[in-house]
C-alpha cells in the first residue's frame, strides 16, 4: 500500500490548497519534506491521522477539542454569518487498486472570539480500477470507517505514522495502549484470543455453557453435583473479574509511575544542574569500566608473574643446600647416561674412532657415564639453577610492578566513589529545589503496589485453575447420572467437541505466542545492531512486551533506566521496523510465499532531531528496504547525514514568510 498524494485546504499552518504528490517509483521510494522548525511540518503529519481517522496526535495534557483546524487566516477573515470548509484529501493505491478519501469539516465562527464552530462533516472514500480510473464505485458511508481500518489498520497507526519529537517518551511513540495486544492484532493471535472467549472463557454466555445448561440429569445426586459445578463456575467469574479490577489497578499504578518518572525527568531537564548531572553519568560509567580494567591488569599481572617472585628464596636455598653436598660439576650440560649407553652400543664414537674393550676411548665414556644423570645430579642441577635464574630476571621487577597496578585500581576506586558522592550530592540538591524526595516516596508506593497486585493476580489465577479441576471431577461424575436420552447426548457431545476445539486453540496460541514472542526478541536486537553504533547495548521485549535496553558489564548485560533522549529513541525506533517487517513477512507468508508482502508506507516527522549523525545515516539506510514507501518531513539540517539522496523520487520545501502566519509548500529538484 502507498501513498500517492495528499491535498490540504485552509488545514491548520495551511491556507488556501496545498498538495503533495509521492514518489511511488519501487527503486527512489522516498519523498522528503524539508522545513525549518515551526513552519508545518508537523502539520502534514496530523493532516494525515485527520483524513485517516478524523483525528490529530494530541500533545501531553491536551484533547482533540483543544486543536483548531481551521486555518488561522482564513478565520480572521470570516464573519458572524459566512463558514468556511477544512478539506484533507488522501489518495492511497495497492497493485490493483486506488482509493480517494476525503474528510471535509465546514466552520461558523463564534464571532468576535477567534473560535470556530463546526456545522458540518462529510466524508468520503471512491475505489477505482488503477487500470480504468474513470470507473469507481463509493463506498457506503456506514462501511466508510471499516475500508480505512482494513488498508490502514488504526490500532497499527502509530508504528506507521511516527511522530519524532515522542519517540522518547516511556511508549513507543507516545503510545499508552498496549503493544502486546497491538502485536497480537498485527499477527493474528487476537483471532484466536476472541475464538477462545467466545467458546469457555465468557462465562455464563460462553457457546459451551450454553451446550451445557441444555442438559438435564435426574435425581438429587445430580441435582447437587449441578449446583456445585454452577457454583464453581460463579467462583471463576468472580475470580475473572477480581483479576480484571487488579489489572486495572495496575494500569492506573503504572500511569501514575510513568508520570511521576517523567516528572523527575523534565524537572531535572531545566535544573542548572542537569547538564553537570548527565557529564558525571558518563564520567561515572567510564571510572567504572577503567577500574574493572585495572583490577583485570592487577589481576593478570599477578597470576603471570608473583609465583617467580614467592619461588626465589626457596630456589636460592635449594641451591646453596644441593652445591654444599653435590661437589664439583664434572658433567656434560644436557647428556644422559642413556646417551652414553647407547654411544657404546653403536660401538664408535661421535667423532668416528671404534670402541674397543679395553680402549682408552671407552675407559673415558664410562668414566664421564659416571657423572651423568641419575647416578650424578649435576646436570638437573644446571638446569634447575637456570631455571631460577631466568624466573629472577622475569620477576625483577614484579613487585614494582603489582604496586604500581594496585595503586592503579585504589585510584581509581577512588575516583569512581568521589564521583558516587558528587552524583549523590547533587541529587540531593535537586531534590531540596523541586522536592523530588515527595515524588521518589509516592514512585516507591506505587510500585510497591503493583508488586503487590501482581502477587495478588497470581494467588487468583491459581484459585482459577484449582476451580477448574474440580468442575472436571464434577462433570466427569455428572456423565454417570445424565438423564440417557438422545437429546442430551446430542447436546454432550456438542459440548465434548467445543471442549475439545477450545483446548487445541489454547495450546496452538500459547505455541504460536511463544514463537512470534521469540522470533520477534531476535529480530528486534539484530534491527538495534544494524541501526545503531553501539556495541555495549542491546534491547529485548521482557515478557510484558516492555522494550528494555541493556548494558554490557563484566557480569553480563544489565538493564538501565536511565536513558538518554537518544537511547529512548533507539530502543522505540528498532522496535517499530522490526513490526514492519515482521508485518511484511506475515503478508508474503499469506501470499503463499511466493513474492514478498507488502508494507504499510512509513510517514515520519522530525526523526532524527536527537540523534547523532553516525546514527542517522545508519537508520536511514534501513529505512528504504523495510517500507516500499518512505516520506519524511525534516530539517535541512539533519539531512545531510542521511545518505538517502539516491533513493529521492520528490523533495519539497515548506515555504513561509517571516511577516506571514500561513505557509506554502513548494516541491524542489
Amino acid at each position: 500500500m502507498k501513498f500517492t498524494r495528499i491535498t490540504m485546504k485552509n488545514f491548520m499552518r495551511y491556507k488556501g490548497t496545498n498538495t503533495i504528490e509521492f514518489s511511488c517509483d519501487p527503486e527512489k521510494n522516498v519523498t522528503v519534506v524539508l522545513g525549518d522548525n515551526t513552519v508545518g511540518k508537523t502539520t502534514i503529519a496530523q493532516a494525515f491521522r485527520f483524513g485517516l481517522y478524523e483525528a490529530v496526535f494530541a500533545e501531553r495534557g491536551k484533547s482533540q477539542g483543544d486543536y483548531q483546524l481551521l486555518n488561522n487566516d482564513i478565520l480572521a477573515m470570516m464573519d458572524a454569518d459566512s463558514r468556511a470548509s477544512v478539506l484533507v484529501e488522501i489518495v492511497a493505491e495497492d497493485e490493483k487498486k486506488q482509493y480517494d478519501i476525503r474528510r471535509e469539516i465546514t466552520y461558523l465562527r463564534v464571532y468576535p472570539q477567534m473560535t470556530a464552530r463546526e456545522v458540518y462533516k462529510k466524508v468520503s472514500l471512491e475505489i477505482s480500477d488503477r487500470e480504468n480510473p474513470e470507473e469507481s464505485i463509493s463506498v457506503a458511508p456506514e462501511k466508510i470507517e471499516e475500508v480505512i481500518n482494513e488498508m490502514f489498520p488504526r490500532n497499527l497507526s502509530h508504528y506507521f505514522l511516527f511522530d519524532g519529537e515522542r519517540w522518547n517518551d516511556v511508549t513507543v511513540n507516545g503510545v499508552k495502549e498496549s503493544i502486546k495486544e497491538s502485536v497480537h492484532i498485527l499477527t493474528g493471535l487476537s483471532a484466536y484470543q476472541k475464538a477462545i472467549w467466545h467458546l469457555k472463557d465468557m462465562g455464563a454466555h460462553s457457546v459451551i455453557k450454553k451446550f451445557k445448561g441444555k442438559i438435564s440429569g435426574e435425581g438429587n445426586l445430580y441435582d447437587n453435583l449441578e449446583r456445585e459445578r454452577n457454583q464453581m463456575e460463579r467462583q471463576i467469574s468472580a475470580a475473572q473479574e477480581k483479576i480484571q479490577t487488579i489489572d486495572v489497578n495496575v494500569g492506573h499504578y503504572s500511569e501514575k509511575i510513568a508520570e511521576i518518572e517523567q516528572y523527575l525527568e523534565e524537572n531535572k531537564n531545566t535544573e542548572v544542574f542537569q547538564t553537570k548531572y548527565r557529564n558525571l553519568q558518563v564520567v561515572r560509567r567510564s571510572q567504572g569500566e577503567k577500574t574493572v580494567t585495572n583490577y583485570k591488569g592487577l589481576v593478570n599481572e599477578f597470576s603471570d608473574k608473583a609465583y617467580m617472585l614467592f619461588a626465589q628464596p626457596m630456589i636460592e636455598a635449594s641451591l646453596k643446600m644441593v652445591k654444599s653436598v653435590a661437589g664439583e660439576r664434572r658433567d656434560i650440560p644436557y647428556m644422559h647416561q642413556a646417551s652414553i649407553d647407547y654411544i657404546i652400543k653403536t660401538g664408535k664414537c661421535i667423532c668416528g674412532t671404534p670402541l674397543e674393550e679395553g680402549s682408552k676411548e671407552l675407559t673415558c665414556l664410562l668414566e664421564q657415564r659416571n657423572y651423568l644423570p641419575p647416578a650424578d645430579i649435576g646436570s638437573l642441577l644446571g638446569e634447575f639453577e637456570r631455571t631460577g635464574n631466568r624466573w629472577k630476571n622475569r620477576s625483577s621487577d614484579t613487585l614494582r610492578e603489582l604496586r604500581e597496578e594496585a595503586g592503579h585500581v585504589d585510584e581509581s576506586l577512588r575516583q569512581y566513589e568521589e564521583t558516587c558522592n558528587q552524583l549523590a550530592d547533587l541529587e540531593r540538591k535537586m531534590d531540596e529545589q523541586i522536592d523530588f524526595a515527595e515524588k521518589r516516596r509516592q514512585l516507591k508506593s506505587y510500585q510497591q503496589e503493583v508488586q503487590k497486585l501482581s502477587a495478588e493476580k497470581g494467588e487468583w489465577k491459581g484459585r482459577i485453575e484449582s476451580y477448574r479441576k474440580r468442575i472436571s471431577a464434577l462433570e466427569e461424575d455428572m456423565r454417570g447420572q445424565e438423564a440417557k436420552n438422545e437429546e442430551n447426548r446430542k447436546w454432550r457431545k456438542r459440548a465434548d467437541v467445543a471442549e475439545i476445539l477450545y483446548t487445541r486453540l489454547k495450546q496452538d496460541f500459547e505455541k504460536k505466542e511463544k514463537q512470534i514472542f521469540l522470533e520477534l526478541n531476535s529480530q528486534i536486537q539484530k534491527n538495534f545492531a544494524r541501526m545503531f553504533n553501539a556495541r555495549d547495548k542491546k534491547i529485548q521485549l521482557n515478557e510484558q512486551y516492555e522494550i528494555q535496553m541493556l548494558y554490557q558489564t563484566d557480569l553480563g548485560f544489565r538493564e538501565e533506566r536511565n536513558l538518554s533522549e537518544g537511547e529512548k529513541i533507539a530502543r522505540n525506533f528498532a522496535f517499530i521496523v522490526t513490526i514492519m517487517e515482521y508485518s511484511r513477512k506475515k503478508k508474503a507468508e499469506k501470499n503463499g510465499g511466493e513474492e514478498e508482502g507488502d508494507t504499510l508506507p512509513i510517514v515520519l516527522d522530525g526523526p532524527f532531531s536527537k540523534l547523532g549523525d553516525e546514527n542517522i545515516r545508519l537508520i536511514a539506510k534501513v529505512l528504504p528496504e523495510v517500507s516500499e514507501q518512505v516520506i519524511l518531513f525534516m530539517l535541512e539540517k539533519d539531512w545531510k547525514y542521511t545518505g538517502l539522496d539516491e533513493y529521492v523520487g520528490a523533495a519539497y520545501r515548506i515555504e513561509k514568510a517571516a511577516d506571514e502566519a500561513y505557509a506554502s509548500i513548494q516541491r524542489v529538484e
